[in-house]
């Protein structure tokens, strides 16, 4: 499994990794990232490496290898 994790403090609300990975990731009311899968099997890694790389503030972070592994 893989743990992902989203700073909101830095969050901007583009919205790109809810375009990229909208299972793993919203936007609450105010706009700002909010991750509502917090552990993801493998298969996203793919979707996780976008959502991380298209996020203009760097807010999107994940850790290989987490809990079930």
């Amino acid at each position: 499994m893989i743990q992902v994790r989203a700073n909101r403090e830095t969050c901007e609300g583009f919205g790109n990794c809810v375009r990229t990975a909208a299972s793993i990731f919203a936007l609450d009311d105010e706009g700002v990232v909010v991750v509502i899968q917090e552990l993801v099997p493998r298969d996203k890694l793919g979707d996780l490496r976008r959502a991380a790389y298209d996020c203009p503030t760097d807010s999107i972070s994940f850790v290989e290898g987490g809990e079930g592994e």
